[in-house]
């Protein structure tokens, strides 16, 4: 046993050696190290400048939905990417035909496809037959479909599109997902710089009130602004299109969920500059801080990589970048900030001025004074928050993240009493026979829910053979070896009557057998919601315990661990039970990543105060070392946790894009609930199972005196 203990205390002095020649070597090189940053600089900032964003959430969907592997079929046989819908209202025929002239001249368009493409306008409707006129016609509504030779993110589209937009006159609209994700990515290219000044601009505030120099919060915002622009620049070197949602929040969590690692350094430093010279004083922080920031930083970024396990990849598109930012951010807070503090150490200390910061010492009092009511409350918050957070109502709807002042959506929302349902479905099958197609269309046809179900054999006659079709007909319904069922639903995706279609026609499909998909938006939106339940067990559960066993390791306690664990999760239900009670709808994706995100971000605070509880133990007796815990840690939780708030208001008031502000919502509440439950719930509920600790702890200590008073 004595071996082992001195090898474990050698094991550590030559880890602290090893940090301390680090840390000697970044204070007397620099210099080297800002002009190497500087340098890292150039290709960065041409990555993040250059950076491609997807606005199409679809294209994060996992191929092992059948539905999504038909999405993809269609993309690519049939070009569904590339089409968007004209609408017109009270607009007579021969008006409609010189509009769809005038569109087929654009550059970049393949075809414009009407009534005209299958029957004499002129001829009276009722004798056309309702499936034919209700493709084209919707009340007052008149519908013609446009087909694009490229896709949205091509330049040609996005010129073709501007021009068809110029041509329609009044009571005339251009929608349909092409066109919606063309307007979300010029809304997004001019709302992302608002956010980072927003978010930028807060934080500097808070850092302002709770920092002593007026010139900390840039350097600080000047070492992790460089780490954000090293993550997005090493994202474009390696091909990665980042999507709208991470784009738009990557920054504003990066510098709040890191800034504290700033905050502890300089803290440090300020400690060791009374006894020392800066040189010497700078060396002692790294050291002294360098475990502690990384051990901080592994957990964080642990929180965001379990987001990677999502089936839905928008999870790694953000966990990933996320996690790499909060390591890079750590390079940046042991080498470059030291570095900045140092050069400019004089200029810093003339512009001195007092923290705003209150004292807490009346709040740790009543905290020991009142634990046990407040450990009681504090069961109470846990099981109303677990309440509200089983009840929240989830938003699977893709179409819904999309801004309600988009032209293409207003024009929705305008048309829609007209248009009716717009709910489509898509049956895509390949190598079946026409007959076979038409036969399962009219059993479609019977099934509850199902507006109009239609094959290429119901608009045209089977006897007639493919080559005579006209070729804007038959694309619609075949493309190589593939034919569809296009169907009309009156619900949405997670409509009852829905959910019993998929079921039913799937039963079809796999009775028919061969390769055949069925997908379109509600039924993406129901396969979304069976996935969503994976995917949020899957997350949640490994998050926690990567950082349980991080958190029980360091502590060498299995209860400490679960513990603090506790106490984050109680903060992350109670976070979204505020949504329930408010009855506010919460789309899935911000439902799956809230969790992780705030248990790697907030976590440190409840490790914070058992640490510092630990240590003031071997001097103090329970009471006395809590109260001493909370005046000390209150003040560093508070400012982390308004730094967090800040940066993730700014992008939440300066953002129209309901994905990203319903995620920012999230994370701004999470930092304020997290920072509450770790100063105000944690320290009682530690007390009260102080007893329980120390038994089932190897290293946790009993205190000056042994019992809770």
């Amino acid at each position: 046993m004595y071996y082992t203990d001195q090898s474990v205390q050698t094991q550590m002095e030559n880890g602290e050696t090893s940090v301390s020649r680090v840390s000697h070597l970044i204070v007397k090189y620099r210099i080297w190290i800002l002009a190497a940053a500087a340098l890292l600089l150039i290709p960065s900032v041409n990555g993040l400048l250059n950076r491609e964003i997807e606005y199409d959430l679809l294209k994060y969907l996992p191929n092992s939905l059948n539905s999504v592997a038909g999405l993809r079929v269609m993309d690519r046989e049939y070009r569904t990417a590339e089409r968007a819908i004209v609408v017109a209202r009270n607009a007579p025929d021969w008006a409609v035909a010189r509009l769809k002239g005038e569109i087929e001249q654009v550059d970049g368009v393949s075809s414009v496809f009407w009534l005209s493409d299958l029957a004499d306008p002129s001829i009276p409707h009722d004798y056309l037959g309702d499936e034919l006129v209700s493709q084209f016609y919707r009340g007052e509504i008149t519908l013609l479909v446009v087909d694009f030779l490229e896709d949205s993110v091509s330049p040609r589209t996005e010129k073709a599109v501007r021009q068809i937009k110029d041509a329609l006159h009044e009571n005339e609209s251009l929608i349909g997902q092409l066109v919606s994700g063309l307007e979300l990515k010029d809304l997004g290219i001019a709302q992302t710089p608002k956010m980072i000044r927003a978010a930028v601009c807060l934080i500097f505030l808070v850092l302002l009130v709770t920092l002593p120099s007026p010139l900390l919060p840039v350097v600080f915002m000047g070492a992790i602004g460089l780490a954000y622009t090293y993550n997005m620049g090493i994202a474009h070197m390696l091909g990665q299109r980042v999507s709208y949602v991470t784009n738009s929040c990557a920054a504003a969590m990066q510098l709040g969920v890191t800034m504290d690692y700033c905050i502890f350094l300089m803290h440090s430093f300020q400690s060791e500059l009374r006894n020392q010279d800066a040189e010497q004083a700078m060396e002692a922080a790294v050291s002294n801080t360098a475990r502690a920031i990384v051990s901080s930083a592994l957990t964080t970024a642990v929180g965001f990589a379990a987001l990677a396990l999502m089936k839905v990849s928008l999870g790694a598109d953000l966990g990933l970048l996320l996690a790499r930012g909060v390591m890079l951010s750590v390079v940046c807070c042991l080498t470059v900030l030291p570095s900045l503090v140092l050069v400019l150490h004089r200029v810093i200390d003339r512009w001195n001025h007092r923290v705003l910061l209150p004292k807490f010492d009346g709040l740790a009092s009543w905290a020991v004074r009142r634990r046990v009511p407040v450990f009681a409350a504090a069961a109470l918050i846990m099981m109303a928050g677990f309440y509200g957070y089983s009840k929240v109502n989830l938003s699977y709807n893709l179409d819904s993240t999309f801004p309600r002042d988009l032209p293409s959506i207003r024009a929705l929302d305008q048309y829609r009493d007209d248009l009716g349902s717009i709910e489509e479905a898509y049956i895509i099958a390949k190598d079946v026979p026409g007959w076979k197609l038409q036969q399962m269309s009219a059993d479609i046809r019977k099934l509850d829910g199902v507006n109009s179900a239609d094959c290429l054999a119901d608009v045209v006659d089977p006897a007639v053979p493919i080559e005579f079709v006209p070729e804007d007909v038959a694309k619609r319904y075949v493309a190589g070896d593939y034919s569809s069922i296009i169907v009309n639903l009156e619900g949405n995706g997670i409509d009852s009557r829905t959910a019993a279609f998929i079921g039913q026609v799937r039963g079809m499909l796999d009775a028919m057998g061969g390769e055949s998909y069925l997908t379109g938006q509600p039924v993406i939106v129901n396969d979304l919601k069976q996935l969503t339940d994976r995917d949020m067990a899957v997350v949640d559960i490994v998050s926690m315990a990567a950082i349980f066993v991080i958190v029980a390791v360091t502590f060498r306690s299995v209860s400490v661990g679960l513990v603090l664990i506790g106490a984050i999760e109680c903060a992350i239900w109670v976070n979204q039970a505020i949504s329930y009670f408010l009855g506010a709808p919460m789309f899935f994706f911000s439902r799956l990543a809230i969790s992780a995100i705030q248990l790697g971000a907030t976590v440190d605070y409840a490790i914070l105060i058992a640490n510092t509880f630990r240590g003031r133990l071997s001097d103090h007796g329970p009471l006395d070392a809590m109260r001493a815990t909370v005046a000390e840690c209150a003040p560093a939780i508070l400012s982390s946790g308004m730094a967090l708030f800040a940066a993730i208001i700014g992008v939440y008031s300066a953002t129209t894009l309901r994905a990203v502000k319903d995620l920012a919502i999230l994370l701004a509440r999470g930092s304020l609930v997290s920072t509450a439950v770790a100063i105000v719930l944690l320290p009682p509920a530690l007390l009260m199972l102080h007893p329980l600790l120390v038994k089932t702890s190897i290293s946790w200590p009993a205190g000056a005196s042994a019992a809770v008073e």
